[in-house]
């Protein structure tokens, strides 16, 4: 019966949330902005949440004094570590089913989130710049079938775990600045995957070469059977099948072959993770799924030979 409940729900989020932009699409005025454009407009997302309209009732976000509010007030809710431990198990206790989104580890995963919530409050008062960060960041969470309608359980979670970290300290303006911080990156990063909806959220890789240079070392050449928009400069993200849901970032040694073929050193740093799996655990004819590529171009003239990433540092490995 559980399973049936939670399920139902999953179905009722999902239709609110085809509801809502079906309603946007019917709404919206014949000339639109270019995609590329729509993250930001006077530092503030153009796409209104699904669960709530615009975060800031149509005004311009006033980044800057939620970001005194917020870290005026940090002692009692930080660390972020404690903050995020509890807003998971809430989101978890709540809606089970945003369970299978997330890797069995959780470790990898909230350290990310900690450095999200620093990066976001430390450049809240710079709405442009961040809502094209949080754009980005939008566009590449497509792989990890994440949905606009999941951020509502997001938020949900955050609130409680406010409540709890604050205690005492917790005031309504408190959470409404969380709430204003937390709306405007989410409608930055929809705004970010709907721009790219006509670009596929992941690739499918066929291993087609594997050399173990070192016991801790390995190169990996893979094909993909649509080309894969990597430039010289850029990193992908690779997963398993192994480790669902658990994506690292690799430099490529080259740009992709016309036959789409395209090659990454892998070093394995420790026990039980995505290097290991590749590493080890990895042989021809073996299926990856490759993330979209992140990081800047190199500038033209760069060559398509590029540092083999043995000694790439730790976080791309």
């Amino acid at each position: 019966m559980e399973i049936v409940s939670t399920a139902t729900e999953y179905d009722q989020l999902i239709a609110r949330h085809h509801a809502m932009l079906l309603r946007r699409q019917i709404l919206a005025p014949s000339s639109q902005s270019s995609p590329s454009a729509g993250a930001s407009q006077a530092g503030a997302p153009r796409v209104g949440l699904p669960y709530g309209g615009a975060p800031h009732d149509g005004m311009p976000y006033d980044g800057a004094a939620d970001q005194r509010l917020i870290l005026d007030n940090l002692g009692p809710v930080a660390p972020f570590a404690d903050l995020i431990d509890h807003l998971y198990d809430s989101m978890f206790r709540r809606r089970p089913f945003l369970r299978s989104l997330f890797p069995s580890s959780m470790e990898f995963q909230q350290a990310h989130l900690e450095r999200m919530f620093t990066h976001v409050i430390e450049h809240l008062h710079r709405t442009d710049e961040l809502a094209d960060t949080l754009a980005r960041l939008g566009r590449d969470h497509r792989k990890l079938g994440v949905r606009p309608v999941h951020y509502e359980a997001f938020e949900e979670a955050l609130c409680e775990a406010l409540r709890h970290r604050a205690g005492s300290r917790w005031t309504e303006d408190l959470e409404a600045a969380w709430v204003r911080m937390l709306r405007f990156a989410v409608g930055a990063m929809v705004a970010g995957a709907e721009s790219a909806l006509t670009e596929p959220p992941y690739w499918h890789a066929v291993v087609v070469g594997h050399e173990r240079r070192r016991p801790d070392l390995a190169v990996l050449r893979v094909r993909t059977g649509e080309p894969y928009p990597y430039r010289a400069g850029q990193h992908g993200t690779v997963e398993h099948p192994l480790l669902p849901h658990s994506w690292r970032q690799y430099p490529m040694s080259r740009v992709p072959r016309a036959d789409n073929e395209l090659e990454f050193h892998v070093h394995r740093t420790g026990p039980g993770g995505v290097g290991e799996a590749l590493v080890e655990h990895t042989a021809v004819g073996d299926r990856l799924r490759l993330g979209p590529p992140r990081g800047t171009p190199a500038p033209e003239g760069v060559g398509r030979e590029l540092q083999p990433a043995a000694h790439a540092p730790a976080p791309w490995r």
